[in-house]
């Protein structure tokens, strides 16, 4: 059996081209499967093992919610205190009046802050304090409370109330809190000076090109920017949700992780923020039961963490490769298969046959905004439901489960890649916090995955002051210079468009002017609410975004 889970995950491996990687099973004592490949630094020939040490990005955000807990526990702070108590300089501009933003907010990303300041995040001249500085300029998204949305800049403010309940650095209470007790490595690196004792075991990063670069994300370190763990050590942290024996938090706090605590119904059967932990990122079925854990995405470090409570067992796995994101996660799944498999525990595979019936079409017309851009979902002749998804027509068919099966229109039907690649996905209108938003569902063989993935979107009008606006802008921020940033404003299809390039990637996002100078993003979830401002000095049009700002090129 291993030999044969060591092919697959090799096989994982070397299609996706990664240059490093390391996966363990775990149960509540030891380490019961763990697989090594390739380097951490391929020029000095240093091949990956169980000790050397990645990059873990935001595994780190359930250390720090554990900190919190831990200072709950003591009594020192509650999940229900204003953020002000312990940040009583916190400013946060808003479109609406509010009570206040609380701990247990942040911990369930549902603080209404920003997701991200790149500004801040990529200049290894600032610092993670700053965040307090910049959230002044900034809009909240949402009323606190009532949109999960995650924040990378939620769990950095949870590092400054750490330090201010403590009386510690961010870094010194995770060593005293979690480390020790532990017995383990948990590192904060953000220059190459602080690695050189550590040169034989930390793992460096590579591009697709198998080239190694630097780590442009620094600065959040309560969020998981610059945190470094061997898999070994991490699968002992991993072991605090199995034991539950007091070593970090009571039993009952662990439990409260594992409870997900929302406002609305249809949280409990979407992917969501507990308090530290992921719920429902995935699904293997009622024979394995639930699924918690996190995960960690630095530019070129990518990492897994999910465990399963009723059969005690975890899985880590830890990468080194820009493209391997997707990857990290099909290695946990192969283990964890693998595992299921040899102790008789047989997994239900996913069904993409489904029972359809007739449904009202009327009411789902229109559009909304995704990831992926606008779907504008119409009715054709035949009354069926249909759209387009990146060019490719499609039409919507009504299951007796209230989902809505893709299917490919004429030719492309016989494409059997395509085909096979479309009917993994599947679409659910339905009602949340008061909008209409669209629910995706995306299946594998084992897996399912639901997940909010946009919400309608009505035609606003654009003030004359944005159509003049749009053209390219530079970035002009101090520091980010070389960062390869610019961004693009348009109008498509009656719609304001921000197109975004920063560190070689490319997002975009619609916007819902609000005044001649200022819109937000709309759409739902990360990201949407954030400010675009426009701004004009010394005959220069400027444009801001997510702490970054843009000065518009002339023709």
């Amino acid at each position: 059996m291993k030999d044969l889970l060591n092919k697959e995950i090799e096989k994982i491996c070397k299609k996706n081209k990664l240059m490093g990687a390391n996966v363990v099973l775990f149960d509540k004592e030891q380490i019961i499967y763990d697989f090594n490949f390739g380097y951490v630094n391929k020029k000095q020939n240093i091949k990956s093992t169980n000790g050397s040490l990645y990059m873990i990005g935001s595994n780190t955000k359930m250390m720090t919610a554990i900190c919190i807990l831990k200072l709950m526990e003591e009594g020192i702070l509650s999940l229900d205190d204003d953020i002000r108590k312990f940040i009583p300089e916190f400013e946060v501009k808003s479109t609406f009046d509010y009570d206040k933003i609380t701990i247990g907010n942040l911990l369930m990303h549902r603080s209404g802050l920003v997701g991200d300041l790149y500004s801040l995040i990529v200049d290894r001249t600032r610092d993670f304090h700053e965040v307090i500085s910049e959230l002044k300029n900034t809009y909240l998204t949402a009323m606190p409370g009532s949109m999960f949305a995650y924040s990378n800049v939620g769990y950095t403010v949870l590092g400054i109330i750490i330090e201010r309940a403590s009386g510690l650095t961010y870094q010194e209470y995770i060593e005293e809190i979690i480390a020790k007790p532990l017995g383990i490595g948990i590192h904060f690196w953000q220059s190459e000076e602080e690695m050189i004792s550590f040169s034989e075991v930390v793992s460096l990063c590579y591009n697709k090109k198998g080239c190694d670069v630097e780590e442009p994300l620094c600065t959040m370190l309560p969020a998981g920017s610059s945190t470094y763990m061997s898999i070994e050590d991490f699968a002992k942290f991993g072991q605090i949700f199995l034991k539950k024996d007091d070593t970090i938090l009571k039993k009952e706090t662990l439990a409260l992780m594992e409870t997900l605590e929302c406002p609305e119904e249809i949280d409990n059967e979407l992917g969501n923020g507990g308090y530290g932990l992921l719920h429902n990122r995935y699904n293997l079925g009622e024979g394995v039961g639930k699924i918690l854990g996190h995960g960690g995405d630095t530019m070129y470090h990518h990492s897994a963490f999910y465990y399963m409570p009723e059969h005690n067992i975890g899985v880590a796995v830890f990468t080194n490769s820009e493209q391997a994101a997707n990857a990290a996660g099909a290695m946990a799944h192969k283990a964890v298969i693998s595992y299921f498999a040899k102790k008789g525990i047989v997994l239900e595979k996913n069904s993409f046959i489904y029972n359809q019936s007739s449904g009202e079409c009327d009411r789902y017309a229109g559009k909304y905004i995704t990831p992926l851009g606008i779907f504008k979902i119409k009715i054709d002749r035949k009354g069926k439901l249909v759209t387009k998804i990146k060019g490719v027509s499609v039409s919507l068919q009504f299951c007796d489960d209230g989902f809505w099966k893709i299917s490919l229109n004429n030719l492309l039907s016989q494409l059997p890649l395509l085909k096979n690649a479309v009917e993994k996905f599947r679409v659910k209108f339905s009602v949340y916090a008061g909008q209409d938003v669209l629910i995706i569902e995306q299946c594998d063989e084992y897996n399912k995955l639901q997940m909010i993935f946009g919400c309608r979107y009505e035609e606003t009008e654009i003030p004359a002051s944005f159509v003049n606006a749009c053209g390219q802008y530079e970035i002009v921020n101090k520091n980010l210079q070389d960062k390869n940033g610019s961004c693009r404003l348009s109008i498509k299809d009656n719609t304001l468009l921000l197109k975004v390039k920063l560190l070689g990637t490319t997002g975009s996002a619609y916007l819902r002017a609000v005044s001649d100078n200022l819109a937000f993003v709309d759409g739902y979830g990360r990201s949407t609410g954030n400010e675009v401002v426009l701004k004009e000095e010394a005959g220069e049009l400027y444009l801001s975004w997510c702490g970054l700002i843009f000065r518009k090129v002339k023709k």
